[in-house]
């Protein structure tokens, strides 16, 4: 069983690595028609594109002035960002209207509420979960993916954008790329314990009474090596940060 758990987590780490690229090129493209087409500024795009970024460039600068590296400083904040949204498989439970009374019951209560969300319809696969908590918990699991995607469309339309304000496409790919082969996949790793899991109530949803789904969540993040991929995480955005910090600008530069 242990084996399929696995298998299960490299197929979402897979598919998350490659929803990524998929709309990393939808932005790349996007960015460029909206330009050459629509007549947009390139700048108004790259900063509407940026724009959550921007939250952390008071925290990057803060430390810079303080004498901290930038390499850890970026390690720092993504890691906080990863580590997080591997978290989210430890808060699936909070869903589980057979523990409603079990503490924190607070959270729980926020958790689970009591309300159909109909806006949750509308996103893949959630129209046909009949029981609210696991249509809650579907989602819940889902925003790894929902992230990947995000993420994809900034970088493709910062990347597309910067090509103008940059006069290079070169330069404006370099910026991402060094580091981006090691923080991407890093980044999906953590995402893949909760999405796995996502993947795996999508196959049971038609099949299982919502306490067997929420007892199959509870096994499979037992079965999986979690502190190895946080530590394998960890890893690989320290490099990735370091590199960011200190090996994109040399070549940002030179290019």
């Amino acid at each position: 069983m242990n084996t399929d758990r696995l298998q299960l987590f490299f197929k979402a780490w897979k598919k998350l690595i490659g929803i990524y690229v998929a709309s990393l090129a939808v932005g790349l493209i996007g960015g460029f028609l909206l330009v050459q087409v629509w007549h947009m500024r390139p700048e108004r795009i790259f900063e509407l594109s940026s724009k959550r970024l921007s939250y952390a460039l008071p925290v990057l600068d803060m430390g810079s002035r303080h004498g901290i590296d930038m390499g850890l400083l970026l390690f720092v904040w993504n890691t906080i960002g990863a580590l997080i949204t591997l978290s989210f498989i430890y808060a699936a439970g909070l869903f589980d209207p057979d523990r409603a009374e079990s503490f924190p019951k607070g959270l729980r209560r926020i958790f689970r509420g009591t309300a159909r969300m109909k806006l949750l319809c509308y996103l893949p696969g959630c129209a046909r979960i009949e029981a609210e908590p696991v249509r809650r918990l579907y989602v819940w699991l889902m925003v790894p993916l929902l992230g990947m995607v995000l993420l994809g469309l900034e970088s493709g339309f910062q990347v597309s954008t910067a090509t103008y304000l940059f006069g290079s496409f070169h330069s404006a790919f370099v910026a991402l790329l060094p580091h981006g082969v090691i923080e991407i996949p890093s980044l999906a790793l953590a995402g893949a314990v909760p999405y796995s899991a996502h993947l795996m109530v999508g196959r049971q949803v038609r099949d299982r009474q919502p306490h067997a789904i929420f007892r199959q969540i509870a096994h499979h993040r037992q079965g999986l090596p979690v502190m190895k991929i946080a530590t394998v995480v960890t890893a690989g955005l320290l490099l990735a940060g370091w590199i960011e910090g200190h090996v994109t600008p040399l070549l940002s530069v030179h290019g």
